[in-house]
């Protein structure tokens, strides 16, 4: 059962060499010795002859019943691991299986060379701080935006996010990876679709990062062409459009929430689990201030000198990142819906019991609070019955 784990080498900022262990579509982080044990319990024919190999290359360091705790503690758990995948998502739907997509990523896969993603990132940035120096009006919403722009914006959106997601497909075909189904997903508050590139692990630091910037990439191939029509036509609709998707730029590359920004800094980093990591200095710090016993030094004390700044430098400004919007972002949303949201209901009532039709910035307005209200409530539901679970088996 032990050949069933497979092996490949970790590009990571550890001062110590680390190992991928891939087994039943679950992926693990292993150390050198037990990487060294487990090629040790592949090789020979039975576990007493693997743990009697491994002591003698230790040359007496662990004694068989320790390395019998190591093989039940560290590597039985991998072959013993169900299939099925851990959710990443609060809610998570696949929409397209990877086979369906398959066919676009081997199609999109040859724009992954070197020269042509500097070119049109250059030619869109251009283009993009011109468009945001020299357009007049640039934030004003006239008249003309009525329930039809508003559906095809968010057509647009839909659509713009799956080519997003193409884009992650399409770079690990580049790779040689296989990929997996493209789906809908709640993270947080947040509606999200994704891609499982779960097996980009496999690749080097440099390659991870093009697979994590391939969505952004793909959209400013659509960007790009808006900011040419634009710049032809003064079109409005083309502005909306072009600051929806320089909007949704800001939003993935958020290094704070789990989006394509959290990716691409955890690879700069070279810091697998980025956010957990974060996390674990506060516990150390926490720790040691309380002079408890730490039973795990903090990933912090692992990585070289470079890494070290920058995970502490993110550390700090991520979790309070994160308070300030558990704290005070949603707090203010709240109070702002329960004080403004019965005046703009009684409002509506009214253009409905004179039968007018309210005006589209009303109904926006009240859409929008309920939906957002609506995901919060179903994140806070669901970290509740998660945190019952957990504490109820506890007690």
């Amino acid at each position: 059962m032990y050949t069933n784990i497979q092996i490949h080498p970790l590009a990571s900022s550890t001062q110590e060499k680390r190992f991928l262990l891939s087994c039943n579509g679950r992926y693990y982080e292993a150390g050198l010795p037990v990487v060294e044990l487990l090629e040790e319990l592949q090789q020979k024919p039975d576990t007493d002859a693997a743990v009697a190999a491994y002591v003698g290359k230790k040359a007496g360091r662990y004694t068989p019943e320790q390395v019998m705790q190591a093989i039940k503690k560290f590597i039985d758990p991998i072959t013993t691991a169900p299939k099925a995948k851990k959710r990443t998502f609060l809610y998570e739907k696949e929409l397209f299986p990877a086979a369906a997509v398959d066919r676009f990523s081997d199609a999109f896969s040859f724009l992954f060379h070197k020269a042509f993603m500097v070119t049109l990132f250059a030619v869109m940035l251009v283009l993009d701080v011109w468009f945001f120096l020299h357009t007049d009006e640039l934030l004003v919403f006239n008249n003309t935006v009525n329930i039809y722009t508003v559906t095809g914006l968010l057509v647009f959106v839909v659509l713009s996010s799956l080519f997003h997601e193409l884009g992650h497909a399409a770079a690990c075909k580049h790779f040689g990876l296989r990929h997996g189904g493209i789906g809908f997903g709640l993270y947080l508050n947040f509606p999200v679709l994704y891609t499982d590139v779960t097996e980009v692990w496999k690749l080097g630091r440099k390659q991870r990062l093009v697979v994590n910037i391939a969505g952004v990439y793909f959209q400013s191939i659509c960007l790009t062409g808006l900011l040419v029509a634009f710049f032809c036509t003064g079109n409005d609709i083309l502005r909306y459009l072009i600051l929806i998707m320089n909007f949704g730029f800001v939003m993935t590359l958020n290094p704070f929430f789990k989006f394509d920004g959290y990716w691409i800094m955890s690879d700069l980093l070279g810091v697998p689990n980025l956010r957990s990591r974060s996390k674990e200095l506060l516990a150390y710090v926490y720790k040691r201030i309380r002079r408890r016993p730490v039973d795990k030094v903090p990933y912090l004390l692992q990585i070289r000198t470079a890494e070290k700044w920058g995970l502490l430098v993110y550390s700090l400004v991520v979790n309070v990142f994160m308070a300030f919007y558990f704290f005070y972002v949603i707090p203010s949303f709240l109070y702002r819906f329960a004080s403004s949201f019965p005046a703009e209901v009684e409002e509506l009532v009214l253009y409905l019991s004179n039968s007018l039709t309210p005006p589209f910035a009303l109904l926006r307005n009240i859409g929008m609070q309920l939906m957002f209200l609506a995901l919060l409530g179903y994140f806070f539901t669901k970290l509740f019955l998660s945190l019952k679970r957990r504490y109820g088996k506890r007690s």
